[in-house]
């Protein structure tokens, strides 16, 4: 083909920090040009426009770029298979601001402001729409999308306000149209990060060793009352009062407490939505293969305790039944331990329980 004319387009495209008007005009006319002509493009002769453009990050544009340029990816996706996979990948590199400095530094600052939250809005709105426009075309892509999200999800050591607008970007597509398919992904893949973090925290400086005072009814003791008097439901005030106390300033309990708080509100908006039941199913089989087997878990049994507050009759009696049945009838002593263990102060903490209800339980534990 004709390589000035290519050498242009790739000059259009490269990043540039200031753009002028005429930059802007250019680099969206490139864009839409390309889009025209997506079937030429070919993965090996046009391997560095290609990586070029999938390193654009919608963050460092305006609308009519990054509309130019998700109509790009949109048209790519649906073009051949072999590019499904690098286009979702870019879109969610795009769940959270570049991570490379200079851009990283300023971001950060940018989102404490009005103007950055309205940015913020716009590119993962467009994100968003455009993960939906690839399923349309591309009816498999959120099994694709599945993995990429999972391997993208920072680790623990990532900054605070990253890790959780990428959680907040996961539990968004939970709720979202591709729910069904990679909804299960993301609630494991929380609960696990939740974890994570949790067993980071110094808990041995403060149990000192008594795993009795743990799981849900910690607070009885450790605030001597003041729990029960600001809290009528033992979820709220006792995440917050213990990280207050013990951990404040600590970097991994804030990190812990954002995602919890996103969790939170995800569950509430599942319940609202008729939906919590579904998401519960997922939300148990996590406890049991992570929560349940940590080691001084600490905070993350909160989010079940949560969503069991919120129905009673549904989860939270199917929460007590699972660590009945698993007392009676795991073959794992060390399981055995820790599912009487929480039932115990799962029971102790339930005051939305009917009382019928856990003298059944009681009474199927003794016989």
């Amino acid at each position: 083909g004709d390589t000035d004319f290519y050498s242009r387009i790739l000059a259009a495209v490269h990043y540039k920090e200031h753009l002028s008007t005429e930059d802007v005009a250019l680099l969206v006319t490139s864009l839409k040009a390309m889009t025209g002509a997506v079937s030429s493009i070919d993965i090996v002769h046009h391997r560095t426009l290609l990586k070029t453009i999938f390193d654009m990050s919608l963050w460092n544009y305006e609308t009519d770029v990054i509309d130019a340029l998700l109509e790009f990816i949109v048209s790519l996706a649906s073009s051949s298979g072999k590019y499904v996979d690098l286009c979702l990948d870019m879109l969610v590199i795009n769940f959270v601001p570049p991570a490379t400095l200079p851009s990283a530094s300023y971001f950060l600052e940018f989102l404490k402001k009005p103007q950055g939250m309205a940015k913020k809005n716009l590119v993962l709105d467009r994100v968003h729409s455009t993960l939906k426009d690839i399923a349309n075309v591309v009816p498999l892509s959120p099994l694709r999308l599945e993995k990429i999200v999972r391997s993208r999800m920072p680790n623990i050591y990532t900054k605070e306000v990253i890790l959780s607008m990428y959680v907040e970007n996961m539990l968004r597509l939970e709720s979202g149209m591709m729910g069904k398919l990679v909804g299960h992904m993301v609630i494991v893949a929380v609960m696990d990060r939740l974890v994570d973090l949790d067993v980071e925290l110094p808990w041995d400086e403060i149990l000192q060793e008594d795993f009795s005072k743990g799981i849900f009814d910690m607070e009885l003791e450790d605030f001597d009352g003041q729990a029960d008097d600001a809290m009528q439901d033992g979820t709220e005030l006792t995440r917050e009062a213990l990280l207050q106390r013990f951990f404040s300033g600590n970097l991994v309990a804030e990190k812990l407490d954002s995602l919890m708080v996103l969790t939170f509100e995800h569950l509430l908006a599942c319940f609202k939505d008729g939906r919590l039941s579904q998401v519960f199913e997922t939300l148990l089989q996590s406890f049991q293969k992570t929560i349940l087997t940590a080691y001084k878990s600490k905070f993350a049994q909160f989010v079940i305790f949560y969503a069991c507050s919120l129905d009673p009759e549904g989860c939270g009696e199917a929460f007590a039944n699972t660590l009945l049945n698993l007392f009676m009838s795991c073959a794992n002593p060390e399981w055995r331990m820790s599912a009487v263990a929480y039932l115990a102060s799962y029971l102790a903490r339930a005051k939305f329980l009917s009382v019928s209800f856990v003298a059944s339980i009681l009474e199927r534990l003794v016989d």
